[in-house]
């Protein structure tokens, strides 16, 4: 990765609230948010941000005012043009999601794409990951190996699709988690 900016915070416990914060340093530059919320939730990071747009996708019921939807086929499905942030706040790496967003025309040059990335020596690599890097037999031999580096091969893809800057902040403990933003090049 080119350049990031790392922001700090020591404890998990007020995630929600530095969620919330990480959302409006993203958009901050944004007249008006039209925002494509994939992993939704109960719409509770951006229920105090003002949005022209807002459209949440959520795999299941009753979480929220949400399309009940898993993310990668909802994406595949929507218009994406449509939204200049796209937030995907899963557990994971979301290697796929930000991979197909990247790569997607209808997603414009400009557009904010918020991530959280959680890994640690027992989170699987996504299989798209393997692929990308050839690592699919070294991968079956010795997985822990590869987990722990999860999020290095996560910026390494984002990094080959041409994006040169990203803002984060990291909480360490059993998982390393990364929440941060960067916009399509």
């Amino acid at each position: 990765m080119r350049q990031a900016t790392k922001m700090k915070t020591s404890t998990d416990n007020a995630s929600v609230g530095n969620k919330v914060f990480l959302r409006r340093k993203a958009t901050e530059h944004l007249g008006e948010l039209r925002v494509l919320d994939l992993y939704a939730g109960n719409n509770v990071l951006w229920r105090n941000i003002e949005t022209e747009r807002y459209y949440g996708v959520e795999l299941l019921p009753d979480k929220g005012a949400n399309l009940n939807a898993d993310a990668r086929q909802a994406l595949a499905s929507l218009d994406l043009s449509a939204f200049n942030v796209i937030d995907c706040d899963t557990y994971g790496i979301p290697f796929e999601v930000c991979h197909s967003l990247l790569n997607d025309p209808s997603v414009a040059s400009g557009t904010v794409i918020i991530y959280t990335a959680i890994c640690n020596i027992f989170t699987r690599v996504p299989n798209a990951c393997l692929e990308m890097f050839g690592l699919r037999e070294l991968y079956n031999a010795a997985p822990s190996l590869f987990n722990r580096n999860a999020l290095y091969f996560f910026y390494e893809m984002l990094a080959r699709l041409g994006v040169r800057q990203l803002h984060y902040y990291q909480v360490n403990g059993s998982y390393q988690k990364r929440y941060g933003y960067f916009i399509k090049p």
